[in-house]
């Protein structure tokens, strides 16, 4: 298939039809999936520090894949996202499998400073993220007991 027919290709929406450039288009850059990756890193704090080690190491799953996204994406950052995941989520996920809260607390907060050098990296100082002061009052934090199968 050369690059002109692949190009012609279109799918229909159920509202219009889209070219393939216009599907790929439509991919969410860092600035749609960064919101829920800091949304899910708000909850990973709060549901550690609750002892709710599961919730935690979903977000954190949750958080990473979309991270990747995020680098597959915007190949522009894959290297600092890579770099990111590497270096301060699998310390955070050894906290989580070793449920150190103190641990936890160390790695977290150091991932933070990080995430806002890569802001100042990519010339968006003006994005610096802070942990909220209060858990989301939209989740219940409270560790649940295993079920059996």
């Amino acid at each position: 298939m050369t690059e002109e027919q692949v190009t012609e290709i279109s799918g229909w929406s159920g509202h219009r039809r889209m070219s393939i450039d216009e599907i790929a288009a439509l991919q969410p850059g860092l600035g749609t999936i960064m919101p829920q990756v800091s949304r899910r890193y708000w909850i990973l704090y709060y549901a550690a520090k609750a002892g709710h080690w599961p919730l935690a190491n979903f977000q954190l799953k949750e958080m990473r894949e979309l991270m990747e996204f995020g680098a597959f994406t915007r190949p522009k950052y894959v290297e600092q996202l890579d770099e990111f995941i590497d270096q301060k989520l699998s310390v955070i996920q050894a906290c989580i499998e070793r449920q150190d809260w103190p641990a936890f607390d160390e790695a977290y907060r150091d991932a933070i400073t990080a995430s806002n050098m890569y802001h100042e990296l990519n010339d968006k100082p003006f994005i610096q993220w802070k942990l909220p002061d209060h858990p989301p009052p939209d989740f219940d934090l409270t560790p649940k007991p295993p079920t059996s199968s």
